[in-house]
């Protein structure tokens, strides 16, 4: 098996979503569009995706994305689940 197959089961290229939820009043794209911006990923070729939490307290960001490698995944939940204003990375 080859080393990349080792680590994940993801094959790279593929299309991976990752989600990040922060408080309503945080503007949580443009964190998003930062974090994809810093890992080589053209943020406007990323389908993006909010939703408002059924409280009305919270919003989630979904950004649908070409990834390359399990590292600029890692690299990419690194980004944002250290941001202050990121409560959650799925």
């Amino acid at each position: 098996m080859a080393q990349q197959q080792l680590e994940t089961l993801f094959e790279f290229p593929c299309q991976f979503p990752i989600k990040a939820m922060a408080h309503k009043e945080v503007n949580l794209s443009e964190i998003v569009r930062a974090a994809l911006t810093e890992v080589g990923v053209n943020p406007d070729t990323a389908e993006m995706q909010s939703r408002e939490s059924s409280g009305g307290k919270f919003l989630s960001v979904t950004a649908i994305f070409t990834a390359q490698s399990k590292s600029q995944l890692d690299q990419l939940y690194q980004i944002l689940s250290t941001h202050p204003e990121v409560k959650m990375v799925l």
